[in-house]
């Protein structure tokens, strides 16, 4: 019996996100549920001061864009499993958002790289897989 509903993958372009992606596939096509790419577009103080001199349908034009490429990437990775593949975009601290996420559907398994984009801003600031691995209630699961 599966005690999950979802395979939620947060993708941020990485080889990490990559690699999560592809095992996310294999493991939705056996337990026979849905696949939700999660990209969070990440909030941060120079991201706000720039959005602060667009109208909203210029920030919803970034965001989509950026998140289209990182869903492009990593779709590929997904290979031909059949699992089906939603994608979500969702706006914030990467890892907080992940984790409001998780916290708001419980049946959800979370499944992540372990390193992302920034090894270097990791090491100072702690990853968000760390974060989110210590601090959602659901499963998580690191792929290397």
């Amino acid at each position: 019996m599966v005690e999950f509903d979802e395979i939620v993958v947060p993708v941020d372009g990485s080889d990490g996100a990559k690699r999560a992606a592809s095992f996310a596939a294999r493991l939705a096509a056996v337990v026979q549920c849905p696949i939700r790419l999660t990209y969070v577009f990440p909030a941060t103080p120079m991201a706000m001061v720039g959005f602060s001199k667009m109208d909203a349908d210029e920030v919803k034009k970034v965001e989509s864009s950026a998140a289209q490429e990182v869903f492009d990437a990593v779709r590929a990775a997904t290979g031909s499993t059949g699992a089906t593949v939603e994608e979500l975009v969702l706006f914030g601290d990467p890892a907080n958002e992940l984790i409001n996420y998780i916290d708001r559907h419980p049946k959800a398994l979370v499944v992540m790289g372990r390193r992302g984009l920034s090894p270097i801003k990791s090491l100072l600031m702690g990853s968000v897989s760390e974060k989110v691995a210590r601090h959602a209630k659901g499963a998580v699961t690191l792929v290397n």
